[in-house]
């Protein structure tokens, strides 16, 4: 049976449990979705997560972030024939600067906030890493399951041994959760670029 969907994740769940998952299946999921985007070791980084967005820099120093924001991965200003980015620094660092201009700073706390109050009515880019929608009956897949539906089926039974006390085995499944991320990372990162390119040498005839 496939690992293409929601209910097939469950009956692959349960049959690697020996059937006695129950309900607690559904909350295993949920804690390994979000094991999976927040962990020590190596948050999930899937290309669909990758979203762009524009918003408005409107009179105030501060802007609301996108839904399901995760990670930043640029942030630029959309000015007439130039789209210069915003520099990034600390919370402690950024240093409000009196009076309004165009925004040259910003750091992020549970919102973008800028080192001045913009003088005029901005758009901005924003390029991150979105969560995606999580699994659940009416969402019955998403892209991480598609393609690397292995972090799933041992996050979930991660979470179950989790539930159960079941230290050994929860740690078993842990690092194979871990090893699944970084594989599907890999592969993703991997494909981000094309093959490297071949390199020709010329030897002198003796």
């Amino acid at each position: 049976m496939a690992l293409d969907s929601y209910s097939n994740l469950k009956a692959a769940i349960a049959r690697m449990d020996g059937g006695s998952v129950g309900d607690i299946v559904d909350d295993a999921i949920d804690l390994a979705e979000a094991e999976m985007y927040a962990n020590a070791q190596q948050p999930i980084r899937h290309r669909a997560m990758e979203t762009r967005t524009t918003s408005n820099m409107d009179g105030t120093r501060f802007l609301a972030l996108p839904t399901g924001f995760i990670e930043l991965r640029s942030l630029s200003i959309i000015l007439s024939g130039n789209n210069p980015d915003i520099q990034y620094v600390t919370p402690e660092s950024l240093q409000e600067v009196a009076g309004n201009g165009v925004p040259r700073n910003f750091t992020i706390t549970s919102q973008f906030v800028w080192d001045r109050v913009p003088d005029s009515t901005y758009s901005v880019e924003i390029n991150y890493y979105q969560r995606l929608s999580a699994l659940d009956d009416t969402n019955t897949t998403n892209s991480i399951l598609t393609d690397c539906p292995n972090v799933y089926l041992f996050g979930a039974m991660w979470a179950i041994n989790l539930f159960n006390a079941e230290e050994d085995k929860a740690d078993f499944y842990y690092n194979q959760f871990m090893r699944a991320i970084k594989g599907c990372n890999k592969l993703f990162d991997k494909g981000r670029f094309g093959p490297a390119p071949r390199m020709k040498t010329e030897r002198s005839t003796p």
